[in-house]
C-alpha cells in the first residue's frame, strides 16, 4: 500500500552467523513481534517462527529444505537450468579423475544477497579479463541460487586458466562470513536493501517497460539474409549480432520501441516500427520470421526492459510465471530445443540506467496478440509481484521439471493459477482483455506458427518496387 514502508527484519539460525544483519542495523524477529505485510524477513538459519507468518517477504525460508537436499540433486536442477556441476563435467571429460584435477588452476567462493554478490573470495583481481570474469561469476551464482529458491548463499566455483570455463562444485543456503571485512560487505549489501526496500514499499510503484525482440528475414530458399544489408545496428527498427561458427554477423533485425509506462503504447509503436523496417527492405523477396527458433540453430529473443522497478527474487519470480509461463504453452513442441542455453526461467541483466532486462522469453513478435499480451503480462508482473507471490506455480520443482521437459497438464494448471491471481490485481482493471486474449488462446490448445511471415498478421503491406 503506497505511505506503507516495508521493513527488513532476520532471523538468527543455529550459529552466530546472524553478525552481519545486526551490523546492518536490521531489527531482529523475536518474541511476540509481527512482520506486516509488506516486510521482508531474512531467515539466516532456514527456519521460519510462526510470529513472522503472514504477507511478508521471505528470503531463504527453504534453505533447510535446500540444505537436505543430497547434492547429486541440487546437481540435477542446476543442470536443469543450463549450469554446469563438478559431476557432469566429470563425466563430459570422460576421466577417471575428479574435476578439480581438470578445472582446479582457480577456485572461487562466491556469497550473494539478493541478486548481487557481497563477496567474491579470493577476488579476481582489478585485470580487464578478470573483471569480466568476476562479472560473469556474480550473475552465474546470482542465478544459481535463484533457480534452487534462495534469495542469498554462496557458491564454490572451479575455474580453467583461461577464466572462461566454470563449474559448480558446492552451494550452500547460508552466508557465513569468514572474514571482518566480508561480514561489512554482507552488511552493507542488507543495509542497501533495508533502505531500497523501503522507498519502494512507501510508493505506488510503476512499471516503464522497453524490449527489443528480434525476427530473422529468410531469402525464398529459406537463407538467413543478414538484416545489416537493410537495416541499421542503431535503429530504432535496426539490426543485432549474433554469432556463427565463432564469427559475429549482423544477421538479427531487431525493434527498439521508446519505454512507456503503458505496454499497449509500446505495441502500437511496433507496428510503426515493421512498417518502417518493411519500406526499408522494399522490393527484396523477403520472409520474415518470429517466434522462438524459426530458424534450426538461431534461437530469437524478446528480451524486456523494465525500469522505475527494483531487480529483486520476488520481482523475477513473478516474471518467470506470469510472462514465461503463459509464453510456453503458446510456443510450439519443438521450440524447447533452445533451452536451457536461451530462455531459461531467471534469465536477466542488470542495465547502466539502474533497470534490468529480462531475457527468458523468446521473440513474441508472431503477432499483434502475442504482443500485447506478453507486454501486459510483463507490466502486471514487475508492478504487483508481492500480491502474486503465493501464487507462484514454479516455485514447485516439478512444474520447473515440466516447464522444461514437457507436461501440459501440470503446466495448465499452474497457469491458471496464474491468471486467477492475475484478476484479482488492480492493474487487470486496465489491462484485462489483452490477458484474457492470451489465456483463451492457451485454453483453446493454440501454438504461434513459427513458419508465418509476421507481416501478414501485423498487417504490414509488402512494398514492390
Amino acid at each position: 500500500m503506497s505511505g506503507e514502508r516495508g521493513k527488513v527484519w532476520f532471523v538468527r539460525g543455529g550459529d552466530d552467523s546472524a553478525g552481519w544483519a545486526a551490523g546492518a542495523g536490521l531489527p531482529e524477529l523475536t518474541g511476540g513481534a509481527r512482520a506486516g505485510n509488506r516486510d521482508a524477513v531474512l531467515h539466516l538459519g532456514g527456519r521460519r517462527p510462526d510470529a513472522s507468518l503472514g504477507g511478508a517477504w521471505h528470503w531463504n525460508a527453504n534453505a533447510a529444505e535446500v540444505e537436505a537436499l543430497p547434492w547429486r540433486e541440487k546437481e540435477r536442477r542446476l543442470r536443469r537450468e543450463g549450469f554446469v556441476t563438478a559431476s557432469s563435467a566429470h563425466i563430459r571429460q570422460g576421466r577417471g579423475r575428479m574435476v578439480g584435477q581438470r578445472y582446479g588452476q582457480r577456485q572461487f567462493r562466491v556469497s550473494v544477497f539478493g541478486l548481487q554478490a557481497a563477496d567474491i573470495h579470493p577476488d579476481p583481481g582489478s585485470r580487464t579479463r578478470d573483471e569480466e570474469l568476476r562479472r560473469r561469476l556474480a550473475r552465474a551464482s546470482a542465478r544459481a541460487l535463484y533457480v534452487l529458491g534462495l534469495d542469498f548463499g554462496s557458491v564454490a566455483w572451479e575455474v580453467n586458466g583461461s577464466g572462461r570455463t566454470g563449474v559448480i562444485t558446492g552451494i550452500s543456503p547460508f552466508l557465513r562470513p569468514k572474514t571482518a571485512e566480508a561480514e561489512a560487505r554482507f552488511a552493507q549489501a542488507a543495509s542497501e536493501f533495508a533502505s531500497a526496500w523501503s522507498a519502494e514499499s512507501a510508493r505506488t510503484v510503476s512499471a516503464t517497460l522497453g524490449a527489443d525482440p528480434e525476427f530473422v528475414l529468410l531469402s525464398d530458399e529459406g537463407k538467413v539474409v543478414p538484416a545489416a544489408r537493410y537495416l541499421a545496428p542503431d535503429g530504432q527498427a535496426g539490426c543485432d549480432a549474433v554469432v556463427v561458427g565463432g564469427v559475429q554477423r549482423w544477421a538479427l533485425a531487431e525493434l527498439r520501441p521508446d519505454p512507456s509506462d503503458d505496454p499497449l503504447a509500446v505495441a502500437s509503436q511496433l507496428r510503426r516500427l515493421l512498417a518502417s523496417a518493411a519500406r526499408r527492405t522494399g522490393g527484396a523477396r523477403l520472409q520474415w520470421r518470429a517466434g522462438a527458433a524459426p530458424v534450426p540453430g538461431l534461437p530469437l529473443g524478446g528480451h524486456l526492459h523494465l525500469s522505475g522497478v527494483a531487480l529483486t527474487g520476488e520481482r523475477l519470480r513473478a516474471l518467470d510465471n506470469a510472462v514465461a509461463l503463459p509464453l510456453r504453452l503458446l510456443e510450439p513442441p519443438d521450440a524447447g530445443g533452445r533451452r536451457p542455453r536461451y530462455g531459461s526461467l531467471g534469465d536477466y541483466r542488470p542495465k547502466p540506467h539502474g533497470g534490468f532486462e529480462y531475457r527468458t522469453p523468446p521473440s513474441w513478435l508472431v503477432s499483434p496478440r502475442l504482443a500485447r499480451g506478453t507486454l501486459v503480462l510483463t507490466k502486471l508482473a514487475a508492478e504487483h509481484a508481492g500480491a502474486l507471490a503465493p501464487h507462484r506455480p514454479l516455485d514447485d520443482d516439478a512444474m520447473r521439471d515440466a516447464f522444461y521437459q514437457g507436461g501440459r497438464d501440470r503446466l495448465l494448471a499452474g497457469a491458471e493459477r496464474v491468471y486467477a491471481a492475475l484478476r484479482g490485481t488492480a492493474g487487470y482493471a486496465k489491462y484485462g482483455a489483452a490477458v484474457d486474449d492470451l489465456f483463451e488462446a492457451i485454453r483453446a490448445g493454440r501454438t504461434w506458427d513459427e513458419g508465418a511471415d509476421i507481416r501478414a498478421k501485423w498487417k504490414i503491406p509488402v512494398f514492390d518496387r
